[in-house]
């Protein structure tokens, strides 16, 4: 059970589920993969189990052509468990696929979500702040501390700012001369 969990938990890390519901897709595609590498390991150890059966006694001058008639009379004794592990694997990967598809599309919704109103959110605060006015996102039922849309609109300026360097090929001379003779754009 440890060994779950900690595969489990590596998985879901790495598929960054921000929501209970990405959450559970990831835990989803994780359950899933883990039950096929279950049926590699169950398939594996079928075609090992050969060489303590009937199917490995047999004498053979090479251990390599052994291992594999052993593998290959395993199978043929076998052959409707490993088609059932074969299609079981097929089901699998198909759920894990649908999983995927479905936590990437809720996490692009997300991160829309965040972006549209992270912008409405920079929006109001520049307006305040050219009005001279304090700025409280709760007010506009924003989540975000006003800390946090400085640092994204401090973030987004220099980005805009590195575009136009790049834009440049980070040449500072025709840096500047972009830089003074275009019009201040919001950052993107």
């Amino acid at each position: 059970m440890a060994d779950y969990h900690a595969f489990s938990k590596e998985i879901v890390d790495s598929l960054d589920p921000q929501t209970p519901v990405e959450r559970q897709f990831a835990q989803t595609v994780a359950d899933n993969q883990w039950r096929i590498n279950r049926i590699r390991s169950i398939e594996d150890g079928m075609l090992g189990m050969g060489h303590f059966e009937a199917a490995g006694d047999f004498d053979c001058p090479s251990p390599e052509i052994h291992s594999a008639m052993t593998a290959a009379r395993a199978f043929r004794e076998n052959s409707k468990a490993f088609v059932n592990l074969s299609i079981y694997e097929q089901r699998l990967h198909r759920s894990m696929k649908e999983s995927l598809r479905q936590l990437k599309e809720l996490q692009a919704e997300r991160r829309e979500r965040y972006k549209t109103e992270m912008d409405d959110a920079i929006r109001l605060s520049k307006a305040a702040q050219m009005k001279g006015l304090p700025y409280d996102p709760a007010a506009d039922n924003f989540v975000y501390a006003s800390a946090e849309i400085a640092r994204e609109q401090h973030r987004r300026e220099r980005l805009h700012l590195a575009k136009i360097a790049e834009q440049s090929d980070y040449d500072l001379a025709r840096y500047d001369f972009s830089r003074s003779h275009r019009p201040e754009q919001e950052a993107a």
